[in-house]
Order: structure tokens, then C-alpha cells, then sequence
């Protein structure tokens, strides 16, 4: 059987809970594994759940062209992250404008800097809303661009779409 989350934010929402128990718990027992419910409370900081939807992801787009997903995660840090912490961190802004005078001056140190700050950068700081925002980002960019569909298991969903 395949697994199943409901967020709940209605009580439409209890409903398909209540209606997937009912039709898949006979199944279940007789199969000698019955039902597991968990109902927990979502999380502040990036989740688990949207790490993992991520790495799928940059699996997904690997076998489609060719990258491999640690240069696809280097790239999509470039091209996202990067923003996303410039707009939500004042440091951090004052650090990439510090590098972008490198930038002007034509330094020859300024891609060695640049590259080792979006290495540094990393997913794990975000919160979930922030995380959502990069999905959306990674999503938008991979099927406009790239021309791959990505896939969102039913699992994972709560952990793609606005209002994780």
C-alpha cells in the first residue's frame, strides 16, 4: 500500500482522511499490516520531508539530462538561494554587495569568492516558507526551462505547495 498524508485545514480535509482508513484498513489487516496513523503538528524549520523531495527532484532531472545533482544543486543555489538569503538577510546582502565591487574591479578573485559563498550556502538554514519558495523556484525553472515534469509523490505534497 501506498502511503498516504493528509494536511488538515478543513474538515473536508478529515474527510479524505477518514475515507482513505475505511477503504484501505481490510486490505491492510488481512495482509497482516494494519493501518499506521501519525498526526503531528507541521514544522517551523525546513523539513525533512521537503529535503527529501528536493534530492528526488535533482534525481528526476539527473536521469533526464545528463547533470549530475550536486552540480544541479550548485547551480539552482546560484540561480535561488542566493536570493533568497540577499533578500531575507541583511549580512548576508552586505556580503554579496562586498563581492559584487570585486565584480566591477574585473578582480580575477571575485568567481573564486563568489563560488565558495554559494558553496556555503546552504538549504538547511531555510525555513519552511523559505523552502517552499526554493521548491517553487527549482519546480518553475525545471519545467519552463529544462522542459521536465517533475513528479510530487502523494507523500510529499504537503511538502511543495504554499501553506506547508
Amino acid at each position: 500500500m501506498q502511503k498516504a498524508v493528509f494536511p488538515i485545514q478543513s474538515h473536508a480535509d478529515i474527510t479524505k482522511a477518514i475515507n482513505f482508513m475505511h477503504t484501505n484498513y481490510t486490505k491492510a489487516i488481512e495482509s497482516g499490516k494494519p493501518l499506521r496513523v501519525v498526526i503531528d503538528q507541521k514544522q517551523d524549520d525546513r523539513s525533512a520531508a521537503q529535503n527529501r523531495l528536493y534530492w528526488m527532484w535533482l534525481g528526476q532531472i539527473e536521469k533526464k539530462n545528463g547533470t549530475h545533482k550536486d552540480q544541479l544543486h550548485f547551480e539552482f543555489k546560484k540561480k535561488f538561494l542566493i536570493f533568497i538569503y540577499r533578500r531575507d538577510d541583511q549580512g548576508f546582502a552586505e556580503t554579496c554587495n562586498a563581492i559584487a565591487m570585486l565584480k566591477q574591479n574585473e578582480c580575477e578573485e571575485y568567481r573564486v569568492i563568489a563560488e565558495q559563498v554559494i558553496r556555503l550556502c546552504s538549504t538547511t538554514k531555510l525555513s519552511v516558507k523559505q523552502m517552499t519558495e526554493y521548491l517553487n523556484c527549482v519546480h518553475d525553472f525545471t519545467v519552463t526551462k529544462l522542459g521536465i515534469n517533475l513528479t510530487v509523490p502523494d507523500d510529499l505534497k504537503w511538502a511543495y505547495y504554499d501553506g506547508c
